[in-house]
């Protein structure tokens, strides 16, 4: 691994570990105004066959210290997230990023983008939403852009495969 990626994937843990205990701490389940105004993250998904091609940017500036990842869920639980976002955190919800690669969890930093895909999942209906977070506002709940549905597919469907369903009480 090159060093430039090694620091960032360091500091990238780092960061990860700070945000989880902020999470792992925080007492409220429901959002509090903290001092840092948190942008929802940039993304936008489609599918290609049973992969999920991802893009998410962190339209917050650096001094924010907040740390934006994709998450994909199946899309079931997408309502209970957009009611309570702390839900993404509950047990099996979280389809991508995954424990079996660390690597997922690592996001992007204010100012950053990434693109990435989620290969051979499951034919079915899943939800795409960024998820940020700052250190700074302790105990609020994860700040979501508005969910995207999509059809993954193992069946070749054209443009129907990769189409967007109105997301959840649009």
């Amino acid at each position: 691994m090159p060093a430039a990626r090694m620091k960032k994937f360091a500091s990238a843990a780092v960061t990860t570990v700070a945000a989880t205990a902020t999470v792992a701490l925080a007492a409220p389940t429901t959002a509090s105004a903290g001092p840092v105004d948190v942008k929802p993250a940039e993304v936008t998904a489609s599918s290609t066959g049973t992969t999920l091609n991802i893009s998410i940017s962190n339209p917050n500036n650096f001094g924010s210290a907040v740390y934006c990842n994709a998450a994909v869920v199946d899309a079931s639980s997408v309502p209970a997230i957009v009611e309570d976002p702390w839900t993404i955190f509950d047990e099996g919800v979280l389809v991508y990023p995954t424990l079996a690669k660390p690597e997922t969890f690592f996001g992007v930093y204010p100012g950053d983008s990434e693109s990435y895909t989620v290969p051979d999942l499951e034919p079915g209906y899943y939800g795409v939403l960024g998820a940020c977070l700052t250190v700074w506002n302790v105990g609020d709940a994860p700040t979501l852009n508005e969910p995207q549905v999509l059809l993954v597919s193992d069946l070749d469907l054209g443009s129907v495969g990769s189409s967007e369903i109105p997301a959840f009480g649009s």
